[in-house]
């Protein structure tokens, strides 16, 4: 997990090292997703699963014979492509209860020996980012974005119900770069307040010292690390890292319980075990 914290700290170092040259091409790669798909990725990470679409249910989903009935279609199918895996079957939340609590109830036919239930990684994303929104509601982070003309008043108040996934995830990577660089200047007044022979704190020790002493540097300095923390979520999913998956888990459980998401506070806990 620090080892990817610490390449999402390089993307924010790389994007104020880009903005500070007057010249700015077309080519520059600012955004998270470009910087990241640029660097080298291991030769062991597992490659991504091909995906496919099987026929639509006609009936609703929310009752229990219909999850039943498509876990044991999605067991049928992987079984007769590739026999002795144990098949794997994302919900969203709601479903998700209901799939766990037939998992628990015949743990002979749909048992975690037999079958793998998962909340589907676009629902998880989209709670962080509605959780994120909570976080942010009344701080003035919408009236920033329409006064730098990042959005306008509509779309901004749209970023804190997360309307939009990949609109609401891509102004979040504008705040953490824009608070990562006013983070460094501020570091920098703080460099300047030193005489020769003093040794400054280090700036990755530094904001610890600031969050103390500054209430609304704390709140900021928490809402670029829970940022952070949804992005590395994010690559998780695209790398198919799941050791990275779990970690970015249990840092955005507490988030969930923090700003009053029941639903997915109970629900993640067993996605750790």
């Amino acid at each position: 997990m620090m080892c990817h914290v610490y390449f999402n700290f390089r993307w924010l170092e790389h994007v104020r090292n880009e903005l500070e040259v007057d010249d700015l091409s077309q080519d520059m790669m600012l955004s998270w997703a470009a910087f990241h798909a640029g660097q080298h990725i291991s030769d062991n990470l597992p490659p991504l699963d091909t995906g496919t679409l099987l026929p639509l249910f006609q009936e609703h989903a929310k009752s229990a014979a219909m999850i039943r009935h498509s876990m044991d279609v999605v067991r049928d199918a992987v079984h007769f492509l590739n026999p002795g895996q144990i098949p794997v079957v994302a919900f969203d939340q709601p479903l998700y209860t209901l799939a766990k609590q037939i998992q628990w109830n015949c743990p002979n036919t749909y048992g975690e020996n037999h079958l793998v239930i998962m909340v589907g990684g676009l629902h998880i994303e989209m709670a962080a980012l509605k959780s994120i929104g909570d976080w942010l509601e009344d701080s003035g982070w919408t009236t920033a974005l329409v006064q730098s003309n990042v959005a306008s008043a509509g779309t901004a108040d749209s970023f804190l119900k997360a309307a939009h996934a990949s609109r609401t995830r891509h102004t979040h990577q504008v705040t953490a770069a824009a608070l990562y660089i006013l983070m460094d200047t501020v570091y920098k007044d703080y460099l300047a307040t030193f005489d020769q022979g003093t040794d400054p704190l280090a700036f990755d020790i530094w904001p610890a010292q600031r969050e103390v002493e500054s209430p609304q540097f704390q709140y900021w300095s928490i809402t670029l690390k829970f940022e952070l923390t949804i992005l590395i979520f994010v690559r998780s999913l695209r790398e198919g890292n799941f050791e990275l998956y779990k970690d970015a888990i249990t840092k955005l459980v507490p988030w969930f319980f923090a700003v009053d998401h029941p639903n997915y506070s109970r629900s993640m806990p067993p996605e750790m075990a």
